[in-house]
């Protein structure tokens, strides 16, 4: 069922506000949401990426802007790319509006307690009724399996463990050195191998206890979750199948 046009004049009054603040604070809640997130380090790339996607976005090629924001951002675990995307299905920009996928988005933007996430999300989901709802609820559910916090920690938590037995079978070694010394492949320099090892620990400890916090269960030591990691991945996708409880919901049903 359509929003009527006196909901949906408002709304888009409303969501444009706080889209002109968050406009205003993007550069620092962006660093700030990913310095306090354990999904890696917003490399040059990423960044290079973050800039082509606004100028796209400013220049008024929506479509373009969309596909990178949804497929490429969005997977990282950015969560403005995740707010962009719901709000472009809100306003019809670059995709068929659509407030049952922007309130989908909006709740995963959400997840690391963002008041403003939080804000616009629940005044989107005010505006559905009980059908629109559940359709949320299903793809909400989608997108937690494929880009919410605890999977995109997995498959870092993944990628650092297959980092790390690569360390070990020696495929990182350069032709000439010994069987200590490892090329560092965040620096490209010559370092021992318990450095790099120690840094892959470090980094895998973190993650793995993101996800056992998350999970509420037992904490693991980064030496010994490479043999529990199916048990883990089974876990976090039962954790993702369902709604779960929203972080600070201003939303309440009738």
């Amino acid at each position: 069922m359509p929003l009527s046009v006196t909901v949906e004049t408002r709304l888009m009054k409303r969501t444009n506000t706080l889209l002109i603040m968050l406009a205003l604070l993007v550069p620092g809640l962006a660093v700030a949401q990913w310095a306090e997130f354990p999904t890696g380090d917003l490399d040059s790339r990423t960044i290079r990426t973050q800039e082509k996607v606004e100028s796209l976005y400013e220049r008024g090629d929506f479509k373009r802007a969309h596909f990178i924001y949804s497929n490429e951002l969005a997977r990282q675990g950015d969560k403005y790319a995740q707010y962009m995307t719901g709000y472009m299905y809100l306003m019809g920009q670059g995709v068929e509006e659509d407030p049952v996928k922007a309130a989908a988005w909006y709740r995963i933007a959400a997840e690391r307690h963002a008041p403003e996430f939080i804000a616009v999300r629940d005044q989107v989901l005010q505006t559905l009724d009980d059908e629109q709802r559940a359709r949320s609820d299903e793809f909400y559910v989608e997108l937690r399996k494929e880009c919410s916090d605890i999977v995109v920690v997995m498959g870092l938590l993944a990628a650092d463990l297959k980092s790390m037995k690569s360390l070990r079978t020696g495929s990182r070694l350069p032709a000439n050195a010994t069987s200590v010394v490892v090329v560092d492949p965040k620096t490209g320099r010559a370092v021992s191998a318990d450095h790099v090892r120690n840094r892959y620990l470090r980094n895998v400890q973190i993650r793995v206890d993101f996800v056992t916090d998350r999970l509420e269960i037992d904490k693991i030591d980064a030496e010994d979750v490479s043999h529990q990691m199916e048990s883990l991945w089974e876990r976090v996708r039962d954790h993702t199948s369902v709604v779960g409880e929203e972080p600070d919901s201003l939303y309440a049903a009738p």
